[in-house]
């Protein structure tokens, strides 16, 4: 299921996460946190993904020209970060996927 992402993002006003996951993310994925909110610049695709008995999101985008993915979730007004990586050979073709869908309803 697609979220809606400008419904889901109405009363967020920041961006925020755990500095230490931020440095490990880096090291491990080179994506640094800072970067992450200009995902949201750009075609997204959103689906949620529930972990932990907390409600979590999954944004697919590009960032520094390559597809990534996103999780994390809304605190009050804060778009916390947990994770951000190079998005996995399935999960690009979905986003190219939805990214044709919505070109060809435009087309309509």
């Amino acid at each position: 299921m697609a979220e809606d992402l400008q419904k889901l993002f109405a009363q967020v006003r920041g961006f925020d996460w755990n500095a230490r996951k931020r440095e490990i993310n880096l090291r491990e994925h080179k994506i640094d946190f800072a970067d992450v909110k200009g995902i949201f610049d750009g075609y997204t695709f959103v689906r949620r993904s529930d972990r932990h008995g907390e409600i979590r999101y999954q944004v697919f985008g590009y960032l520094h020209d390559r597809e990534v993915a996103v999780a994390f979730t809304i605190r009050g007004k804060v778009c916390w970060l947990i994770s951000a990586r190079r998005a996995r050979r399935d999960e690009r073709q979905k986003f190219y996927q939805g990214l044709a869908r919505r070109s060809s309803a435009r087309e309509d």
